[in-house]
């Protein structure tokens, strides 16, 4: 295995999706686990499947190329619609 050097927990309701995208590139599953995110009204505990992945250096910086690119389209969306 490569040396991890960045994770990131997903536990949100695209959690899976999420995590399964990057394992198609080659990241690391690190842990799948259940995470408790908030407590119903009722007192209940509300949990969601969280999954952890890792990158070796590589592939964080597709990572981070990949990141940048959609984040300048949302800000260029963001100002058309402004």
């Amino acid at each position: 295995m490569d040396k991890i050097v960045y994770t990131l927990e997903f536990d949100d309701d695209a959690a899976n999706s999420r995590a399964n995208d990057l394992l198609q590139k080659g990241w690391t599953l690190l842990h799948v686990g259940t995470k408790m995110i908030d407590t119903l009204n009722n007192g209940q505990a509300y949990y969601n499947t969280t999954y952890v992945v890792g990158a070796n250096q590589e592939q964080y910086e597709l990572f981070e190329i990949e990141s940048s690119k959609e984040s300048s389209l949302e800000s260029l969306i963001k100002k058309l619609e402004d």
